[in-house]
């Protein structure tokens, strides 16, 4: 499910050099340049060398990224101003097991706080922790011999690192931990490659997650750097496939084409595409940030969102046995999903009309004599593209049948992030109608388990190999958090609540509508599909013609419903997926639906701290935090390679507009 030390092989050659001096950022909200995170590694570097009560090396960064001006700032700015050019800083010195958050003024070069997060907080796992849990269980014997007793070659493996999740280590081992308890931890998980990963044929790279070796997962103190559990709950059969797709059927063309050019516009990072424009970043943690989202309306650019981002994924297992009851997976807080980010290909990611944004990260070990600067290029990792999407709307004329039809089109917004055995696609789908459909896409592999033919609840079997080897795919969920920061004609908004339901006062058996409810504190609120319920963020001084607050509706479409039991500690970290729907006064400081650091967390954060106590709604800044989610109870047609399952939820204009927007769209038949 998690990465390994084959981490972004494809991007770790790209490495830009340092430049001197760093180009002028047009916007306040572009990201970090290579050479702004040059700056910000010395500032820091140069600090932690220079005090002498501060650790010198080895120091790790799990987040190098802009710290964002305020809210107030960037919505009065102008092109042209000036503006500050900040830089966020995690500094993890794993010997010590501390973690800072420095920031950094880039503009001054200098350091203007360096905070000692509280000790037992851990940071993101970093790429050279992957590495370097890697090695260490290739060079633990007791790991070797395990799986020489399976009668396969140590070398042919493929080493799994995860974050520890929740599981406690035994009492014994947490004795003798330096950290006792707050020791940071990663679990590692095994799987037979059954070749060298050299030897591979690229047009048919085997899937060693097709192949668990079942039974065994060892634990790392990332501190010491040392083994310190193997759990071997017994020898299962290793299945023989290979994972291979199968391409003997090969599909006829389909040519995507665009005589009069792209109504995609790109200057300086923002876009415009027909009465849309936003500025879309890739963050390093979240993924793709759609920023200042407006709708041009009689000449006038209205608001509807300042911050539209994935901001938490948990995956919880469903398997009651000791070596998967830990596996309850947050992809957002635990493994940096933007840094996963995989470059995006015509034909076979996106459609040949697709325009591209690259990105610029960091590296967790900071510059050295291969990278000068510490930054990596991550190229054509967002992609924009316009597709036909059916009928926009029609009519017919009831006396002549003429009829009066137009077809519709969307812009794509679209990135994906590979999270071991997972592939999580994220379209931002812009409409012509003013809606904004947000879909996610899940493929790969499933998380597979080695078994026999006895039936187990918890865990479909998906394989069977020619040697009569079983392989089963364990029920688990996922919950995918977004922080939705709607300004809906400026950031003084409410949230209403409606639902449909007969009204019996009328006296008319079929009478129904709408009910409202004023949602008037913080707090979270139920999916109810039997009434059609979904949110309204309406402004609190714009009305439309009608004399109705101008709004925009948060409509529901996919959710899952967490089966574990409510103490079950992962959903304990993962609040936000108790119920779809957060709402919350804006708080810049609270972006993350599990909290800053949820690996490992011990303390209550998220969004149920969040809203404790709760506060008013009334004529505030609304941010919505809604979850929408998958319970995947695996079938055989998910293995060995997972057709594409999709998710998806909507904003959709109530009111906002006077008429439908749509209807300006001329006809394209001549």
């Amino acid at each position: 499910m998690r990465q390994s030390c084959g981490l972004h092989a494809w991007v770790c050659a790209i490495v830009l050099g340092f430049t001197g001096m760093a180009r002028a950022a047009d916007h306040p909200l572009e990201p970090l340049s290579a050479d702004e995170i040059h700056a910000a590694f010395d500032v820091v570097q140069s600090e932690f060398l220079a005090d002498p009560a501060l650790p010198d090396q080895p120091l790790r960064f799990s987040m190098v990224v802009l710290a964002e001006p305020p809210k107030s700032f960037v919505l009065g700015w102008k092109p042209g101003a000036s503006f500050p050019r900040d830089a966020l800083v995690q500094v993890l010195h794993y010997p010590s097991n501390r973690l800072w958050v420095a920031e950094v003024d880039l503009l001054a070069n200098a350091l203007t706080k360096l905070e000692l997060r509280p000790a037992g907080s851990q940071a993101q796992l970093t790429s050279e922790e992957f590495i370097a849990a890697t090695e260490l269980v290739y060079a633990y014997k007791p790991f070797s011999k395990a799986i020489r007793a399976r009668g396969l070659d140590p070398a042919l493996t493929y080493i799994d690192v995860w974050a520890p999740g929740d599981a406690e280590l035994p009492e014994a081992i947490v004795a003798k931990l330096p950290h006792g308890a707050g020791t940071r931890l990663a679990r590692c998980l095994v799987f037979y490659r059954g070749a060298d990963a050299e030897a591979q044929v690229l047009e048919s790279p085997q899937n060693p997650y097709d192949r668990p070796i079942e039974g065994i997962v060892v634990t790392v103190d990332l501190n010491a750097r040392k083994v310190i559990e193997l759990t071997d709950t017994g020898i299962r059969k290793v299945s023989a496939d290979t994972g291979n797709a199968k391409t003997s059927r090969r599909l006829k063309p389909l040519v995507v084409t665009q005589p009069e050019g792209s109504d995609i516009q790109i200057e300086a990072r923002e876009v415009r595409w027909h009465r849309w424009k936003f500025y879309p970043v890739l963050h390093p943690r979240e993924g793709l940030v759609l920023y200042d989202v407006r709708f041009e309306d009689s000449g006038v650019w209205r608001p509807i969102a300042y911050r539209l981002a994935l901001s938490e994924i948990y995956v919880p297992y469903g398997m009651g046995d000791q070596t998967w009851l830990w596996r309850s997976a947050f992809d957002v807080g635990e493994y940096n999903a933007g840094t996963l980010a995989q470059p995006l290909e015509v034909d076979r990611d996106v459609p040949e009309n697709t325009q591209f944004l690259d990105a610029v990260f960091f590296s967790d070990v900071g510059p050295d004599e291969t990278n000068l600067t510490g930054a990596i290029d991550y190229p054509a990792t967002v992609g924009l593209y316009e597709r036909d999407s059916g009928i926009l709307w029609t009519r017919t004329d009831p006396t002549n049948y003429q009829r009066d039809t137009r077809m519709a089109r969307e812009l794509v917004v679209t990135w994906n992030c590979w999270i071991g055995n997972y592939i999580y696609g994220f379209d931002w789908i812009f409409k012509l109608d003013g809606s904004i459909e947000v879909k996610v896409n899940l493929t790969g592999t499933t998380l597979n388990r080695g078994t026999d033919a006895t039936p187990e609840a918890e865990a479909a079997k998906v394989g069977l190999d020619d040697n009569g080897v079983w392989v089963a795919a364990p029920n688990h969920q996922h919950f995918l958090s977004f922080r939705l920061d709607l300004d809906v004609d400026g950031t003084k908004n409410s949230v209403m609540e409606m639902s449909a339901a007969h009204l019996p006062e009328t006296g008319f058996k079929n009478a129904f509508g709408a009910l409202m409810k004023h949602i008037a504190s913080e707090g979270s609120r139920d999916v109810d599909p039997f009434t059609a319920r979904h949110w309204h963020v309406e402004s609190a001084d714009k009305t439309n013609k009608y004399g109705k607050p101008t709004s925009y509706a948060l409509e529901p479409s996919t959710f899952a419903t967490p089966y574990s039991a409510p103490d079950f500690p992962g959903l304990v970290r993962a609040e936000f997926a108790s119920h779809p729907l957060w709402i919350t006064r804006y708080d810049a400081a609270e972006l993350y639906a599990a909290g800053e650091f949820p690996n490992q967390a011990k303390q209550r954060a998220g969004v149920g701290a969040y809203t404790t106590p709760p506060e008013h709604l009334h004529d505030a800044d609304i941010v919505l935090w809604y979850t929408t989610g998958f319970t995947h109870l695996s079938k055989p047609e998910d293995y060995p390679v997972m057709p594409t399952e999709s998710i998806h939820f909507k904003l959709q204009p109530r009111g906002f507009f006077a008429a439908n927007p749509a209807l300006e769209i001329a006809d394209q038949v001549e």
